[in-house]
């Protein structure tokens, strides 16, 4: 496969429908897809629905020009809105403090100027973050999470155990968790 996602053939094959080539960009977007929509939607499960619809409208459509991640971020963004305004209308914002809420993301995050600060505000913080693991665990999480190396190519890289990898990949992500809170109140 390219080593680049926004590679022409592989952006051929998911137009095709290739079920592997779909997989794959499950697999590397659908935990960045789950956080745009956690933005937008409070409700853990309900943003987790827009993802998969969004996924769903991907494999439907196959209809992906050139660019993967914007695609997928106005289509995420998009869903959000829709089902934002969906909300607002099924709901009276004054007796419903859930809604009240709705309105304000909508209204926030309709806004790209506001949701490029938050995604921003969140890349630093996980940057931040990730600089404050222990060494070899910060490796480890990088090698796997970030460079999207498997367990086996990282432990013949860095000469450990698939146990040891695990271990450090769960307590990466635990911290992480705890440091960015503030970004992820469904967890």
């Amino acid at each position: 496969m390219a080593t680049s996602i926004n590679d022409e053939e592989f952006i051929s094959l998911l137009n095709e429908g290739n079920v592997a080539a779909f997989e794959i960009l499950f697999k590397l977007y659908r935990s960045k897809l789950l956080y745009i929509a956690s933005q937008y939607v409070s409700n853990r499960e309900d943003a987790e629905e827009i993802i998969q619809n969004v996924f769903l409208k991907v494999w439907s459509k196959k209809n992906i020009q050139s660019n993967i991640n914007g695609y997928l971020y106005k289509v995420t963004r998009n869903a959000c809105l829709d089902y934002l305004r969906s909300k607002k209308q099924l709901l009276n914002i004054e007796n419903n403090l859930s809604q009240l809420e709705a309105s304000i993301n909508y209204t926030a995050f309709s806004d790209d100027a506001t949701s490029l600060i938050i995604e921003k505000e969140l890349f630093e913080a996980v940057l931040k973050s990730i600089e404050l693991l222990p060494p070899k665990c910060k490796d480890v999480f990088v090698k796997s999470r970030i460079e999207g190396l498997n367990h086996k190519e990282i432990s013949e890289k860095m000469d450990i155990s698939k146990k040891t990898i695990e271990t450090h990949i769960t307590k990466a992500l635990k911290h992480l968790r705890v440091s960015l809170r503030e970004f992820l109140p469904f967890l």
